[in-house]
């Protein structure tokens, strides 16, 4: 059972043997803190950031702890989203599913726009009929298009669906993207949406054969991929850029046998299968 907050506090800051005088320090008086404690009043958002940052603990920490030490039924639906490979029918399902659930007890647009999601993933498995994905996707991206600044659950949104529109759009929207990325700095590795918005444009660009441009998305996702330690995606980009070697007459074997040795060592079948398929109808040899 979900506890007030003042009483989360108090037990973390009783388990971390701090007084109330040093919890407070700088930031409200004691009386008013221990009133706080005992739920019977309110404190501002300013005085709650301090107290945390004394504690050593962040907001999202303490709704983890209020919680029972799980999530909020909101929270695990979205981090299974942002984690969830999108042509894993079992995972979208069950994903598809807990929406459903959510909805049944709450109307929530973050929560709507996910069902939505799962249900242009489920058609794209089945049929990959174009035009029923786009209405699918409609919704969701009228919401988001307007926007001049993507906000984190945005921007997972929008990694999603903009691999759904033509190439030239998902350029315009890549960059975009990457300014409101950049606003958030190391925010919850928000930085590896970047590599993902690379990746999806370079598989796009290999359909289209523009190879020298799919090139250039591969290499700066690889330098990304690199930084972040993101292993998976940097296997990917290996095969991806040893189909383009390979197609611009260049010998991109060992690139592709790199990329293939990594996702065997990793046991990531089902990523080996992805990139088996992409080898086969992609290299032109």
């Amino acid at each position: 059972m979900q506890t007030n907050i003042g009483s989360t506090i108090k037990k973390i800051r009783s388990d971390k043997d701090f007084s109330q005088k040093y919890v407070v320090d700088g930031v409200m008086t004691q009386s008013a803190y221990s009133k706080f404690e005992l739920n019977k009043t309110d404190i501002t958002y300013s005085s709650l950031a301090n107290i945390l940052e004394n504690l050593e603990v962040t907001f999202e920490e303490v709704l983890y702890i209020q919680n029972g030490f799980k999530h909020t039924e909101k929270d695990a639906i979205f981090k299974k989203f942002i984690s969830t490979s999108y042509n894993n029918e079992e995972n979208i399902k069950e994903l598809f599913n807990m929406a459903v659930s959510y909805l049944h007890k709450k109307d929530d647009q973050l929560i709507t726009d996910i069902k939505s999601l799962c249900e242009a993933f489920l058609i794209l498995l089945y049929t990959a009929d174009t035009r029923i994905l786009q209405t699918t996707v409609s919704s969701v991206w009228r919401r988001l298009s307007d926007r001049n600044q993507f906000y984190f659950s945005d921007l997972y949104l929008l990694n999603s669906i903009f691999y759904f529109f033509p190439l030239e759009t998902m350029l315009e929207i890549k960059k975009l993207a990457f300014k409101s990325i950049e606003r958030y700095g190391d925010f919850q590795n928000i930085q590896r949406l970047k590599i993902n918005f690379c990746v999806n444009i370079s598989l796009m660009l290999i359909k289209e054969k523009c190879y020298v441009e799919a090139l250039e998305e591969i290499e700066t996702a690889i330098l990304l991929s690199k930084k972040q330690k993101a292993y998976l995606q940097l296997a990917v980009c290996y095969v991806r850029k040893g189909i383009c070697l390979n197609c611009l007459d260049n010998n991109g074997f060992p690139w592709v046998q790199k990329g293939i040795e990594l996702l065997t060592v990793l046991e990531e079948h089902e990523l080996l299968q992805m990139a088996t398929v992409e080898i086969n109808l992609y290299s032109e040899v």
